[in-house]
C-alpha cells in the first residue's frame, strides 16, 4: 500500500471511528465520558489501527471506559465495514490517549510558576 493511499485511508478511519464512537456507541460508561477519536494509527499492512480517544470529561475510572471500548470494538469494526468499501476492515486496538489532560496540567503548572508570590505581611 502506497504512502498516499495509506494515509488517505487513516484519515477515513479517523472520520468514521469519530463519528461511530463519539454518537453512536450504545455503551453508557462511553457516552458518558464524551469520547473523542484523537488519531489512528495503521499497521503497515493495515491490518490493525490503533485508536487512540481522549475523555471529554475527567474519568473517575479509566478500567472502566476502557474495557467499554475494548469490549465494543467488534460493534465499532462491523459499522466501519459497512460504511467503507475495504478487502479487509482493520481490527482496531483502542488506547486511552492523554495528550489533552497532560497539556492541561503543564499550563496550570505554568500558569501557578507565574503567578506572583502573596506580598509579605507589612511590618511597624
Amino acid at each position: 500500500m502506497s504512502g498516499r493511499k495509506k494515509a488517505r485511508l487513516r484519515e477515513e478511519l479517523q472520520h468514521e471511528l469519530a463519528a461511530i464512537v463519539e454518537f453512536e456507541s450504545r455503551d453508557p460508561v462511553v457516552r458518558a465520558a464524551f469520547p473523542t477519536v484523537m488519531d489512528v494509527q495503521l499497521s503497515t499492512d493495515a491490518r490493525y489501527a490503533k485508536v487512540y480517544v481522549a475523555a471529554g470529561v475527567d474519568l473517575e475510572d479509566r478500567d472502566a471506559f476502557e474495557q467499554a471500548l475494548h469490549h465494543d470494538r467488534g460493534f465499532y469494526r462491523s459499522l466501519l465495514a459497512e460504511r467503507l468499501d475495504l478487502r479487509h476492515t482493520p481490527e482496531l486496538r483502542f488506547v486511552l490517549d492523554e495528550t489533552v489532560e497532560r497539556a492541561m496540567r503543564l499550563e496550570e503548572v505554568l500558569r501557578e510558576d507565574q503567578d506572583p508570590d502573596p506580598a509579605p505581611p507589612e511590618t511597624e
